[in-house]
């Protein structure tokens, strides 16, 4: 296959198939400005032409590294099919618009859970009866009204410069072929695994 988007779509198929209950998470690497990485795992919520897509909170520090740093990789892990992806590339955010858009297609319970823990994501609280107060506080005064964009949310698309697809094989040498994008396209190699 020479498109590593198709490819990728593929196999996070084959993998549902396979028994996957959430094959579309992966770990996003990040680094800090004094050169610190770290890593966590985020579900893409998108893959296509345009990039890989997730959502999370503004004041995460995967937010605020990726604005200093907009350079990432992301590693999918298909235990079931015994596969890897590895993508290198940069971050950009969603506009407002847009981020609204996607807002508009999460259920009113995943709003309303959002809006709950953004404002202090990534902070220490007392206690989460202080979220669980919130979300309570949130289902009353919009139990029948809609939630407007949290001003926490933020959707960021990876745009991937290089693709790494590996198949482990325990009966013969793994398949490896990395996949880079060039001007005119993308340049497919084999490696050595």
């Amino acid at each position: 296959m020479s498109n590593p988007i198709a490819m990728l779509k593929k196999w996070l198929e084959e993998e549902i198939v396979a028994g996957a209950p959430n094959p579309q998470q992966a770990i996003l690497s990040t680094v800090s400005l004094n050169a610190v990485p770290h890593a966590r795992v985020v579900a893409i919520r998108e893959v296509d032409e345009k990039g890989l897509l997730f959502f999370t909170q503004k004041q995460t520090k995967k937010v605020s590294e990726l604005l200093q740093t907009p350079k990432v990789a992301l590693t999918f892990w298909f235990e079931l099919l015994q596969r890897e992806v590895i993508i290198e590339g940069s971050a950009d955010f969603l506009t407002e618009f847009e981020n609204n858009v996607y807002w508009q297609t999460y259920p009113r319970e995943a709003q309303i859970r959002f809006c709950s823990y953004a404002p202090t994501s990534s902070k220490p609280i007392k206690s989460k009866d202080v979220l669980e107060g919130l979300k309570k506080e949130l289902e009353q005064q919009y139990e029948s009204k809609t939630l407007p964009l949290s001003k926490d949310y933020c959707g960021v698309r990876i745009q991937p410069a290089k693709m790494i697809f590996y198949a482990y094989r325990v009966d013969e040498l793994s398949d490896v072929m990395e996949y880079t994008s060039t001007q005119t396209g993308w340049m497919k190699q084999c490696l050595s695994p």
